[in-house]
C-alpha cells in the first residue's frame, strides 16, 4: 500500500519539508530525500511536523526526514511498539 506523507520541521526563520510516498517495507535513504524550503507551511493528510527555535543544516534534515519516513513506513506491530512509535517518530 502506498500513502503520501508529509514530514516537515517549522522554525522561526522558515520550513523545511519533504515529501514521499511511503511503499510498506521501505527504508528511505537521506540521498532520496528533497528538501523545499518554505516560508509557511500548507494542510496535508498524513503530516509529521516538529517545532524547532531554529533549522537544521539540509543535511541534518535530510536525515531525520528518511528516518521519519522509514518509520512511517513500516510501523511495529506489537501494542508497545506502536505506542513508543506514538511518543517518538524518528
Amino acid at each position: 500500500m502506498r500513502s503520501p506523507f508529509v514530514f516537515t520541521i517549522v522554525a522561526p526563520e522558515g520550513v523545511f519539508q519533504a515529501r514521499f510516498t511511503l511503499e510498506a517495507g521501505r527504508h528511505y535513504w537521506p540521498g532520496e530525500v528533497q528538501v523545499e524550503r518554505r516560508e509557511d507551511q500548507g494542510p496535508h493528510d498524513h503530516t509529521l511536523t516538529v517545532t524547532a527555535t531554529r533549522l537544521p543544516s539540509e543535511d541534518d534534515f535530510r536525515e531525520l526526514a528518511a528516518r521519519a519516513a522509514t518509520r512511517s513506513a513500516n510501523p511495529p506491530l506489537d501494542p508497545l511498539g506502536r505506542v513508543l512509535f506514538l511518543l517518538i517518530p524518528f
